[in-house]
């Protein structure tokens, strides 16, 4: 049985790549999997300017079309391909063609979500998302939350739940608990409008450190926040927080806005690297993955970040130890790609055993 793991590559390779999509790469691969990278023949500025005219555009499309008809001309009928969704240089409608022309040759389609493009901005779901989801054979997606989603919308294909997406390292995490009440933040720090609404908050007992790129304004953080920096994605030893904070979007008593609707959908990867850190998470009760957290005892999940001190500093003592002991058991399987590798596991036997059987009963 032939398997392949399907991704795009630009020219300048290394400027587009994200951390998850190289992880499943690598996990497929281990699985079984051989790569099957499309190149774009274009860099990652040429892919995202828009084109002037309508010959540029003409050209630009039939390049794409030409690139994906070869593609699909070296994928073998019956393949099991593992596609990673979304598919950002080809755009949506050249998305479908592919998935499409592969249901054609009687492929095994399985269709990994990352990303919801069009929803996560709008809070809708196009047409052309719909379909590509419906081309698939199987869905591996975030969570139970993420299919309900899917269902309400007309997609109703068998879903695998990622749960917690997997965070490859080789680094060990060493997490000191000192009692210092330190809480991280990674993410893009200038989108999470949230942080300059915390001004109001007198906090005296804990510190948020934040992580990433430089904020253009930090006049609006409160004394307890602070900016630290920050580091390669594999660098899981740089935190040093006892907690890790999931939140987004426009609200400090809930998920706001647009980022923090999609909160309730989604399982974000920075939880799965503050777990990969070793470090326990501090989630919002609204999020998809609030109730996931809670019951594996990986965290805690608050209503406002106004709660935010007082949850931290009257943590009971043996419920903080028992968080600890399952987050670090949950970390080694996240740096071992434990997660993914169970689901493609499941979906191959699964396959072989159907195999077998029309086999026998032919």
């Amino acid at each position: 049985m032939e398997k392949i793991v399907v991704d795009y590559v630009y020219k300048n390779y290394f400027s587009a790549r994200s951390k998850a999509r190289e992880d499943v790469n690598h996990i497929a691969q281990n699985n079984g999997f051989k790569p099957f990278l499309i190149n774009t023949r274009t860099t990652t500025e040429q892919a995202k300017e828009k084109k002037q005219n309508l010959v540029s555009r003409l050209l630009y499309n039939f390049r794409k079309l030409f690139i994906l008809c070869g593609s699909l001309l070296s994928i073998k009928k019956g393949t099991v391909v593992l596609f990673q969704y979304p598919f950002a240089p080809f755009g949506e409608f050249f998305t479908l063609f592919f998935c499409r022309c592969l249901k054609m040759k009687k492929c095994h389609l399985v269709l990994l979500v990352h990303d919801l493009v069009h929803y996560r901005e709008t809070k809708v779901f196009n047409n052309k998302e719909i379909k590509i989801l419906n081309t698939a054979s199987e869905l591996i997606v975030h969570n139970n939350k993420t299919q309900e989603l899917f269902k309400s919308y007309g997609v109703d294909k068998p879903c695998h739940y990622l749960w917690l997406f997997d965070y490859l390292t080789d680094e060990i995490p060493n997490p000191i608990y000192d009692g210092s009440n330190t809480i991280a933040f990674a993410g893009a720090l200038d989108k999470s409008i949230f942080l300059k609404k915390l001004q109001g908050i007198p906090f005296k007992n804990i510190q948020l450190h934040l992580y990433g790129g430089q904020p253009q304004d930090t006049s609006n953080y409160p004394d307890w926040m602070s900016y630290i920096g920050r580091f390669s994605p594999e660098n899981v030893t740089m935190l040093h927080e006892e907690w890790g904070l999931s939140w987004d979007g426009e609200g400090i008593d809930s998920l706001q806005g647009v980022i923090g609707n999609y909160l309730k959908y989604i399982s974000p990867h920075k939880v799965s690297l503050y777990i990969a850190a070793g470090i326990p998470v501090i989630i919002s009760k609204e999020s998809a993955l609030a109730e996931y957290v809670e019951e594996n005892k990986l965290g805690i999940s608050i209503s406002s970040l106004t709660e935010l001190e007082e949850r931290v500093i009257n943590q009971d003592k043996e419920e903080m130890q028992l968080i600890r002991k399952h987050v670090l058991e949950m970390s080694a399987v996240l740096r071992r790609g434990g997660n993914l590798s169970a689901i493609l596991e499941n979906i191959i036997n699964e396959k072989s055993d159907n195999h077998k059987q029309s086999y026998v009963h032919t």
